[in-house]
C-alpha cells in the first residue's frame, strides 16, 4: 500500500482488512487454546491472575527497567522525565498491582528471574516469562537480536526492523528461537473487574497485535495502553502512513474508553 494515501481512506482500509480477523477471534474465545510451546495454555494466566484487583502486563521487559520503576519509583518517568502515567496511578496506587511480564531476548533471562524472586520476596506479586515474546497467537518464532546498543533493546520479531543507536540505524543480528503468547487470550481470563494497564515495546509487532485486539472488542479489556510505536524503523511501505492515528481512533471509537499514552 502506498504511504501517500490520505488518511480517511487508510481508515476505511483498515477498518475492512480487521473485519475479516473478527471471525477467527470469534471462535478463538470458544476454544481452550494452548501453547504448542510446552503445552501452556490460557489457563496457567487465568489462575496466576486470581486475587489481582489491578494488573500490569509488561509486554517487552527487556532488563526490567519498567517493572522497577513501576513498583519502586514516586515518578514513573521513563526517558522522557514527565509521564501522565503519575496522574492515572499515583505510586501508592503502582504498588498494588500484580506484574505479568515478557520478555524474549535471553541474555536477560537470569537477571530477570532473580528479579522476580527477589519482588516476591518483597510481598510483590510479580511473574517474568523469559524466552516468550508476545504477538497474536500461541506458537513458537525467532527475533532477530539487536547486536549493536548499549542493552539490546532492538531486538524483534520482524527481521527488517532497524535499530537507531548513536545516530544510525542498524540492521539486526543472529536469530533466537523464542515461545509466542497471544495477547487477546491472556486479556480475556483476566478478571472482570480488575484494573489492566497494557505497557506494550514489541519492536515492530505492536501493529500485528493491535490489529488482532481491535475487531474482536478484546481491546476494550485495556484501561490504559503505554505504547512505542515503531514505524519508522520498519521496512518503508509496510506499514501504511497514518496507521498509529487510525489504530487510537478506532480504540477511541469503540466506547471503550482506552487511555492512550506514547511512551516514546
Amino acid at each position: 500500500m502506498a504511504s501517500s494515501l490520505p488518511l480517511c481512506t487508510i481508515m476505511l482500509l483498515v477498518v475492512f482488512s480487521l473485519q475479516r480477523y473478527a471471525l477467527n477471534y470469534f471462535l478463538l474465545s470458544n476454544t481452550n487454546i494452548s501453547n504448542t510451546v510446552g503445552e501452556v495454555s490460557s489457563d496457567e494466566y487465568k489462575l496466576w491472575f486470581a486475587k489481582c484487583s489491578y494488573i500490569l502486563l509488561d509486554l517487552g521487559a527487556n532488563r526490567g527497567d519498567t517493572v522497577l520503576r513501576w513498583l519502586f519509583e514516586d515518578s514513573y518517568s521513563g526517558r522522557s522525565h514527565s509521564s501522565p502515567i503519575d496522574r492515572l496511578y499515583n505510586f501508592e496506587q503502582r504498588k498494588k498491582f500484580c506484574v505479568l511480564s515478557f520478555e524474549p531476548n535471553d541474555a536477560f533471562e537470569a537477571k530477570l528471574l532473580q528479579m522476580e524472586k527477589d519482588l516476591n520476596a518483597k510481598g510483590f506479586k510479580v511473574k517474568i516469562k523469559p524466552h516468550t515474546a508476545v504477538l497474536d497467537r500461541f506458537g513458537e518464532s525467532v527475533i532477530y537480536l539487536d547486536n549493536v546498543s548499549s542493552h539490546a533493546y532492538g531486538s524483534s520479531l520482524k527481521s527488517a526492523k532497524k535499530v537507531n543507536f548513536e545516530g544510525h540505524l542498524h540492521s539486526l543480528g543472529r536469530e533466537q528461537h523464542v515461545n509466542l503468547v497471544d495477547l487477546g487470550a491472556i486479556l480475556k481470563v483476566v478478571p472482570e473487574a480488575a484494573e489492566v494497564v497494557v505497557k506494550m515495546d514489541v519492536e515492530g509487532s505492536e501493529y500485528d497485535i493491535l490489529r488482532s485486539l481491535i475487531p474482536s472488542g478484546i481491546a476494550c479489556r485495556i484501561d490504559t495502553l503505554i505504547i512505542e510505536y515503531h514505524f519508522r524503523k520498519l521496512v518503508k511501505g509496510s506499514i501504511p502512513a497514518g496507521v498509529n492515528e487510525v489504530f487510537e481512533w478506532l480504540l477511541n471509537g469503540l466506547n471503550c474508553g482506552v487511555r492512550i499514552v506514547h511512551d516514546d
